[in-house]
């Protein structure tokens, strides 16, 4: 038994290091969902940010997007980062130089580095080409009206494909099943390591124990040494007869419920 609970605790840790690994796994799933929504909301309601000023709130409302303020706000303000570090960028050019309609030709003509969230300059950079009026360079984030809706720059630009989402989706969906699977195992192994520390029919084995050594054993010894001159009777053999009987009795009668209780546990 010491080696069965062993074995069943062992395991259990196994079962344990496992459930955490995929909950660690569904964790980064489910924040790359998340943040594919949040890049999802600001491709298309960038310019509602940057350029209207709506009040996020308001925009969620409008879009119905399964997000809150909160998830959005760290973004939010990364973008409207971006936008200020571009406006900045093209202010400081120079006079003559004449915008291109491409991030990637600005960055490279004016040696700019970008590691992080390049297809956010890119799609802020877009807005802002495509508001600044023919005759200046200044930033439309400084006081200039849009001349023309870039919602269909916005759906043009980088999204993350739709056959990717639903793989993730996927994923996601599977580590859920994975997690609740091996719950379900760990829960079962805990219950048999339970089992361990109560294990039914003790005490009434003890019970079986002790009278069989009273009726098998203490009755018989005191009538040592057995005088044949007072125990050579038939009531005397019938009454130590009828204790080993009984003490058969009671065993099987135990070992048959114990059997029982066993083969219909659930």
């Amino acid at each position: 038994m010491s080696g069965e609970k062993n074995a069943i605790t062992r395991r259990l840790r196994e079962i344990d290091n496992e459930l955490v690994n995929k909950k660690e796994m569904l964790d980064r799933v489910e924040l790359i969902l998340l943040e594919d929504k949040i890049d999802d909301f600001i491709h298309e309601h960038a310019e509602e940010i940057l350029i209207d000023e709506k009040p996020i709130k308001e925009i969620i409302e409008e879009d119905g997007a399964d997000l809150t303020e909160d998830e959005l706000s760290p973004y939010i303000t990364k973008l409207r980062e971006i936008s200020k570090h571009l406006t900045t960028l093209i202010e400081k050019i120079d006079e003559n130089y004449t915008l291109p309609n491409s991030f990637d030709n600005f960055a490279k003509d004016n040696d700019i580095k970008i590691d992080d969230r390049k297809d956010w300059y890119e799609l802020v950079y877009r807005i802002i080409w495509d508001v600044i009026p023919d005759d200046a360079y200044s930033s439309p984030l400084l006081g200039f009206k849009p001349m023309l809706s870039t919602n269909s720059l916005m759906r043009s630009l980088s999204k993350v494909p739709m056959q990717i989402h639903r793989d993730r989706v996927k994923e996601r969906n599977k580590l859920e099943d994975e997690v609740q699977i091996i719950t379900g195992i760990k829960k079962e192994h805990e219950k048999i390591l339970r089992s361990y520390g109560n294990v039914s029919g003790l005490w009434s084995g003890l019970a079986v124990l002790i009278y069989a050594c009273v009726v098998g054993i203490v009755i018989p010894s005191t009538l040592l040494p057995y005088p044949l001159e007072i125990y050579n009777d038939v009531a005397t053999k019938q009454f130590l007869l009828a204790l080993f009987y009984s003490e058969l009795v009671v065993l099987f009668i135990y070992l048959g419920v114990s059997m029982y209780k066993l083969t219909n546990e659930k």
